[in-house]
């Protein structure tokens, strides 16, 4: 009697250590939906949430609405969002664009701060505008408005 109380113990307490998930992390694109939304939910959102607000208070109650806009309501979370300020298309009118100093100190606090991140979080190359390569940039996020010509 005593053995088999033993032995359905030690069956319940391996059974209750399951032991570590050893999977390797996906690559965002790799991502099923629900793995993305998940992702974006309880890595994405905390961290950039926190990056946003230290910059910006107003960005306290930041969610998924802030940067998908229309598309966390109608659940597509398709991106760039149109609900984002749309930027200049060319670099030339960029430049001009971030000769205001508010756009500026915000331009060079996105190109240092968010870009980065994301492009780790998301496991892809940050776009380097001097070799034009790379797959993270600020048009992922934002729309860029036509080149007039």
């Amino acid at each position: 009697m005593v053995m088999k109380r033993i032995s359905i113990a030690l069956c319940l307490v391996v059974a209750a250590c399951g032991g570590e998930d050893d999977s390797e992390p996906v690559a965002w694109k790799d991502m099923s939906f629900e793995q993305r939304y998940e992702f974006m939910e309880e890595v994405v959102t905390p961290q950039m949430a926190e990056t946003f607000a230290a910059f910006d208070p107003k960005f306290e109650g930041m969610s998924c609405p802030t940067c998908h806009g229309a598309g966390a309501t109608d659940g597509s979370y398709a991106m760039p969002s149109a609900q984002i300020p749309p930027l200049p298309g060319t670099p030339e009118a960029f430049l001009e664009y971030a000769m205001d100093p508010e756009i500026g100190r915000w331009s060079t606090w996105m190109y240092e701060t968010v870009v980065p991140q994301m492009a780790d979080l998301l496991q892809v190359a940050r776009f380097d505008p001097t070799t034009e390569t790379g797959e993270f940039s600020c048009g992922n996020c934002h729309t860029l408005q036509a080149v007039e010509p």
